[in-house]
């Protein structure tokens, strides 16, 4: 805001244009002359309502201080942290202003004249229920939507190992022969694992083992003030325990592994670290779903949070010794604003209504925290990119090297993804060994979310053997239909041959899906 005040001094003639350019607007809003054509697939305003000449004024109105911002915004002398920040900015009150926040949405109003008024006490009841909870967003009722084991996270499977840091589930074959070698899954500490295991039919795991593949899968503690130590290299450390727990209760001398979102940074960084400690024959071949491995992430959540933000955000996480919940989902949230703040309130203050839940809500509102060590951690890998500097990141005693890896590896982005942009989980020049590239084109949770037979699914596949993102996709070929079963077929070829499937047995610790994933 001061870079923008201090702009007036310096460009009055930009500021003047863009005030001509939106008292022009405004005139043809008045008139109703302004192209409404860009709302026309807007969800807010979908409500027959709108098409009302009073309602269309409104929109016009909405529109018109908006559409000459972007060639305001550019020509402003501003440095690129300041612009993308203020561009954040707009984007927020664009979104808060919308008329569909007030109670002129037709929409509000004929629930308002339906209910004889109580649709807006529902809503107001909503709101102190939500204020007095402390929820950073309106939310669904979770209370008693789901049930972990029974309605999500329900794949059989057994406790074979409990640490400060994880439980260890081994899912029960669910085929007569199984591959030799196993897989373990490494979900990432922000949110619970079982979005791998969602339901009944959306289940990562349950096709991996349908496809004759043995599952361990960790399942990380959510973390207390305790364990504000607990950084990069405790998690590699018990990523490497699990592997071995793996190895041991499979009775194989290799395995094969899995990681997603920043598990697939810990993946990773375990199979660097194996290359330069000796243990890299543990494993036959790496597979990483939407992981940044270009941490250098040209997203708007990382380029609102410049040095002092970031500054910031470490003294918080060290004063109360994790990055709470709170915090992790509010971020996410004001990432798509229209989407995940404004249309819920409106649903639930504006009209009274309770919110819509599936599995995919439920997961999303189930937030973790983050140990502070490993919160810093994350911060110094967007800060310096060490990733692709080989050598320059030191973890448990030894240099990270990913070029060193000789590993073959099978690499998953998401074209529409906001969190991970797909060039970043290229691997590119980063990585050695033999790597193979996919596209999909959906986002970060609904690409990982994709079964047989999702009628829209389709992505693009083939080896990474250029340097950058964009020639490999001038070349790639083009597949219709779920990744999933191409992911499972490369692990096939790297997991050994059929074997018996073995009879794991009840070890002590309890049934799948375990105590840590119930922990709050």
């Amino acid at each position: 805001m001061l870079a923008l005040l201090r702009s007036l001094a310096t460009q009055p003639c930009h500021h003047a244009g863009y005030l001509r350019q939106t008292l022009e607007e405004v005139l043809l809003a008045v008139q109703g002359r302004l192209d409404l054509s860009p709302l026309n697939d807007d969800p807010r305003f979908t409500h027959p309502g709108w098409q009302r000449p009073a309602a269309q004024r409104l929109l016009q109105l909405w529109q018109a201080w908006q559409q000459p911002l972007a060639q305001w915004l550019q020509g402003l002398q501003l440095a690129d942290h300041e612009r993308a920040q203020l561009r954040w900015l707009l984007d927020q009150l664009a979104a808060a202003a919308a008329p569909s926040n007030s109670l002129l949405n037709p929409a509000i109003l004929a629930e308002a004249r339906s209910s004889g008024g109580h649709s807006l006490c529902r809503g107001a009841h909503h709101l102190w229920q939500d204020l007095a909870s402390g929820r950073p967003f309106a939310q669904p009722n979770l209370d008693t939507q789901y049930r972990l084991g029974t309605d999500l996270a329900c794949t059989p499977g057994q406790i074979i190992a409990r640490h400060a840091e994880f439980e260890l589930i081994c899912y029960t074959p669910q085929q007569p022969q199984v591959h030799e070698r196993p897989l373990l899954l490494v979900p990432p500490p922000i949110n619970r694992f079982y979005l791998l295991d969602l339901s009944p039919g959306n289940s990562l795991v349950e096709h991996a083992m349908e496809q004759g593949l043995q599952v361990y899968l960790i399942s990380w503690r959510n973390p207390n003030p305790s364990h504000c130590n607990w950084g990069l290299g405790r998690y590699v450390s018990a990523c490497q325990r699990a592997l071995n727990e793996t190895r041991l209760h499979s009775g194989t001398a290799q395995a094969t592994l899995t990681g997603i979102c920043s598990g697939g940074l810990i993946a990773a960084l375990l199979c660097a670290w194996q290359q330069a400690a000796g243990y890299a024959q543990q494993l036959s071949a790496l597979s990483l779903l939407v992981t940044p491995l270009d941490t250098r992430l040209d997203t708007d959540l990382m380029r609102l949070n410049g040095p002092a933000t970031r500054q910031r955000l470490r003294r918080q996480a060290w004063q109360q010794g994790y990055l709470d919940e709170r915090s992790s989902g509010a971020a996410f949230g004001w990432m798509r604003p229209e989407q995940l703040v404004w249309t819920p309130a409106v649903t639930r203050y504006g009209l009274g209504r309770e919110l819509p839940c599936n599995p995919v809500v439920y997961w999303g509102h189930d937030h973790t925290r983050l140990p502070a060590q490993l919160v810093d951690d994350l911060l110094d890998l967007f800060d310096r990119d060490p990733l692709g500097q080989p050598g320059s990141l030191q973890l448990n005693s030894e240099a990270i090297d990913l070029t060193s890896i000789t590993l073959p590896s099978w690499h998953l982005a998401a074209r529409r993804d906001h969190i991970v942009p797909w060039h970043n989980a290229y691997p590119g020049t980063r990585m050695g060994g033999k790597k193979h590239f996919t596209l999909c084109h959906s986002g970060h949770i609904q690409g990982l979310l994709c079964p047989p037979g999702h009628p829209r699914a389709h992505y693009h596949s083939g080896p990474a053997v250029s340097d950058n993102a964009e020639s490999w996709l001038a070349t790639a070929e083009a597949q219709q239909g779920s990744w999933w079963p191409a992911w499972s077929n490369w692990l096939k070829d790297h997991s050994g041959p059929l074997v018996k499937a073995p009879a794991n047995e009840d070890g002590g610790l309890g049934a799948a899906p375990g105590r840590y994933v119930q922990q709050h």
